[in-house]
Parts: structure tokens; sequence; C-alpha cells
């Protein structure tokens, strides 16, 4: 992938998509239409959320793609999937999967949102 398929200082905020209690089923998200039929290792492999970042691919070339996320407050990073798209000019994080894992020194949650940075990453399902 081209390296500009990164961003710093991206607002990331989150949602409640609730993925384990629900199977992970993509039922309601923009990426269902092309994404639902994947098994549920590759839906459960990570963590989910909504794409609408500065840099990278758009829509349904987005789905399924993943992200590096990191905070740029505490530099905790993890891997997510995308799995849908928002409007908040960043990124909206599953709270249990991605968010909460992230916000490790509590203060995200605290705001509403993180600052993170993120660069599209292979995801390894080959």
């Amino acid at each position: 992938m081209a390296t500009a398929q990164q961003a710093s200082g991206v607002r990331a905020t989150y949602n409640f998509y609730n993925p384990a209690q629900n199977n992970w089923d993509l039922s309601g998200t923009y990426c269902t239409t092309w994404d639902a039929g994947q098994p549920l290792s590759w839906r459960s492999k990570y963590g989910w959320t909504a794409f609408c970042g500065p840099a990278g691919p758009t829509g349904q070339a987005a789905c399924g793609q993943c992200l590096l996320v990191t905070n740029t407050a505490t530099g905790a990073s993890l891997t997510v999937r995308i799995v849908d798209q928002c409007s908040n000019g960043g990124l909206d994080l599953d709270y249990d999967t991605a968010f909460k894992p992230l916000d490790t020194d509590g203060q995200g949650i605290n705001a509403g949102h993180l600052t993170v940075n993120y660069q599209f990453v292979d995801c390894g399902d080959n």
C-alpha cells in the first residue's frame, strides 16, 4: 500500500457496535453488503471501526481493510478492521474492541474522543 495512506492527529470517537454480543454480525454496518459473508474468524480477528479519515480509500474500497491505530497521548496501539463509514472526519472505534483498549489512561472516555495516528496495514488474511 502507498505510504500516503496514513494520517496523524486524527479524532477518534467511539460507537457501541457490540460485536462480541452479536456474534460479530456486520448487520447494520455500511460494509455488510460486501463483507457479511466472511467467516467468523475474519469478522472477529480485529476490533471494529468506522472510517472517514483524511487519508486512504473511502466507501466500498475501505471495507475490510485494516488500520494500525496509535493513541498519541499514551503510545498504545492496535490493529482494527474497517466495517463501517462515518462522518466525523476520523474514526469511530467500537468501544469494547478498540476504543477502550487504546484509552489506557482513561482520558479518552473523559474527553469523548482520542487523538490518534493511523496507517493502513496488511490484515494478514491471506
